[in-house]
């Protein structure tokens, strides 16, 4: 009786950590997508990017210059940011500090993974 304990307890141990991993897969994934794609047609992407976030190219380009994160870095940090009601830059900092975008998602209980199916599709348009 003490071994599927074990097993189950070293189980609820584990998956978040493996949900986790999948998480983080999942955004850098998606942040190298982006930035692809924007190697490829950068006026597209910029495009994609502010109907998903609903923040002007100027303000996405001057974003990525201040902080010097790539266009995916800024795409993730603003889907983070509405998905958790906390702000850009609020999210930027966590980031600065040296958190992953994984932990970041984790902490606020926020998952990409409807973001990334959408902006897949919009990529293939």
């Amino acid at each position: 009786m003490r071994v599927p304990a074990l097993i189950l307890f070293l189980i609820a141990l584990l998956l978040p950590n493996m949900a986790r991993a999948d998480d983080s897969a999942a955004i850098h994934k998606l942040i190298a997508n982006i930035n692809a794609a924007a190697k490829t047609n950068k006026a597209r992407m910029l495009k994609i990017m502010v109907i998903n976030t609903d923040v002007a190219a100027a303000t996405l380009e001057q974003e990525k210059s201040r902080t010097g994160l790539s266009l995916g870095d800024v795409y993730v940090a603003h889907s983070l940011a509405m998905a958790s009601k906390k702000s850009f830059n609020e999210i930027v900092a966590l980031k600065a500090k040296g958190q992953s975008w994984g932990a970041i998602a984790q902490a606020h209980k926020v998952s990409l993974k409807g973001s990334t199916a959408a902006l897949r599709e919009m990529l293939k348009e």
